[in-house]
């Protein structure tokens, strides 16, 4: 009786997990967005990986992967409304804030890629992906940036920052609802400037040398004309004026 009480327990088990297994079977892996945001002296681009289930459902797990096949098949017009789907859900779900102010997100550049490596479609692309470029002007006195991230976004957000095209190595995850964490922008202008450096580190080498070498010379005439001038005292005849 004992052995059959157990054997009826695993059994019970193993058809509980079946069935769970069973009702999340349908259900895909939640889709991410990666934004890449590159400041410099001139302004700021950002780059906005995208995956088209995020816009085309409500319920992004509820479609599979979008095989590269789905975009290759569009004519033009298909392409520019796709292109214009995902310009108006980036609109709504990214806002760009700078000193804590809300600002639009520019027009994107919008282009497919390849989901896998995120490089241009080629032949054996099986999932394609959108890469949106936005380009802006940092406002005046920007002294922080950070990524206002809508309620109703439907995925998470990977968020890099890189500065002059060095990329920090402290990505932060935003949810919907979120805001993520400052950016400090004044280290844009350190981590440019240096470009220039090495020439106005050696001007002002030079520079010094020269005042140096000028002191040098100075200071040994003006020594040598002194003893000159007591040397000279002290040899005159009592008659020499």
């Amino acid at each position: 009786m004992m052995h059959r009480f157990f054997c009826t327990r695993i059994l019970g088990v193993v058809s509980l997990a079946f069935l769970a297994v069973a009702s999340i079977a349908p259900a895909h892996v939640v889709p991410n967005m990666t934004v890449e945001a590159d400041f410099d002296s001139k302004g700021y681009t950002l780059r906005i990986n995208v995956d088209p289930r995020i816009f085309l459902a409500s319920d992004p797990t509820s479609l599979p992967p979008v095989p590269a096949s789905w975009y290759a098949e569009q004519t033009p017009e298909q392409v520019a409304a796709t292109h214009e789907k995902a310009q108006q859900y980036l609109a709504s779900a990214v806002g760009v804030l700078f000193n804590g102010q809300k600002t639009t997100l520019p027009a994107c550049k919008i282009q497919a890629m390849d989901g896998a490596d995120n490089t241009p479609l080629k032949a054996d692309t099986q999932e394609v992906h959108l890469l949106a470029t936005a380009n802006g002007q940092l406002p005046t006195n920007s002294t922080t940036f950070q990524i206002d991230f809508a309620k109703d976004a439907n995925t998470s957000l990977i968020l890099l920052h890189s500065k002059a095209g060095k990329t920090e190595l402290r990505p932060q995850v935003v949810f919907p609802g979120e805001t993520s964490r400052p950016f400090q922008l004044q280290l844009v202008a350190a981590a440019v400037a240096p470009v220039d450096a090495p020439a106005s580190k050696t001007n002002n080498i030079y520079l010094i040398i020269v005042i140096s070498v000028a002191c040098i010379v100075i200071i040994t005439g003006w020594l040598l004309l002194s003893h000159y001038r007591h040397h000279h005292r002290g040899h005159r005849k009592p008659g020499d004026r």
